[in-house]
């Protein structure tokens, strides 16, 4: 989708699906964009390198978004396969993998937290976002997990 075109349409999925406000950040040095519930999600402030940006909540859930450029040619699956390693760490599980054109998304179990990542190749860059959360918690980031899905994605 063309940059301008795509953020129209996150803007316009911003409306509050859950309750709260749903702004949404864009990076502006690797031209991605995500929404998210500002009752829930605290922004934590950019990085000093302009990467990302990482957003807490009052019960232990954060979320991290962030882009790289793919200066060594990594293939999508490999990237969403690290990004799961290191999530699930030594004794978790992942429990869903899927790719579909330009973006993949790994999930399980690690511990007694929930991640969640997805990953966008585009244009010669990586963007990510990951949530993590209290299983106890499902019912809670369930819905915000996925409507964080939908807005997520390049410029």
């Amino acid at each position: 989708m063309a940059g301008g075109v795509f953020l129209l349409a996150m803007l316009a999925g911003a409306a509050p699906a859950q309750g709260g406000d749903w702004p949404v950040y864009a990076n502006a040095r690797f031209e991605y964009g995500i929404c998210y519930p500002a009752d829930l999600l605290i922004p934590q402030g950019e990085a000093p390198n302009g990467d990302g940006q990482r957003f807490l909540a009052a019960d232990g859930a954060e979320l991290a978004v962030y882009g790289r450029y793919n200066a060594l040619d990594t293939s999508l699956k490999g990237e969403i396969e690290r990004q799961g390693m290191r999530l699930k760490g030594p004794g978790g599980r992942v429990t869903y993998r899927a790719r579909k054109g330009e973006s993949a998304t790994i999930s399980g179990l690690a511990g007694n937290r929930v991640f969640y990542a997805r990953t966008f190749l585009h244009d010669g860059k990586l963007l990510s976002f990951e949530l993590t959360y209290p299983q106890s918690a499902q019912k809670r980031y369930g819905p915000v997990l996925t409507r964080l899905a939908r807005c997520f994605g390049p410029m």
